[in-house]
């Protein structure tokens, strides 16, 4: 194939990289923020997992353990303090305990 057809060819196909030039951006007007009460609740759970200084864990699980509650209660009583809505059956510990 010669130079210039291989130009030719080259020239032919969108680039595989991001271009220099950023595309235009349209405004959108702000999304109107979810009211307080608004159900969204589906009473599934997802996994959370995030990285804490070990001595942060540690006062973690001593407070629970003064606590006598889960870690997953404490960390869900902390999210409703930050204004987060949790009801009291969310925190409520999901493992069974056994009556003595």
């Amino acid at each position: 194939m010669k130079s210039k057809q291989l130009g030719a060819l080259l020239n032919t196909v969108p680039p595989a990289t991001a271009r220099a030039t950023a595309p235009v951006a349209v405004a959108q007007p702000p999304a109107a923020a979810p009211s307080p009460t608004a159900s969204l609740r589906n009473g599934k759970e997802v996994p959370l997992q995030v990285l804490i200084p070990e001595h942060v864990r540690e006062q973690l699980g001593i407070m629970a353990a003064k606590e006598r509650a889960s870690l997953r209660a404490l960390i869900l009583r902390a999210v409703r303090g930050l204004g987060i809505d949790v009801t009291d059956e969310e925190i409520r510990d999901k493992r069974g305990r056994r009556s003595r």
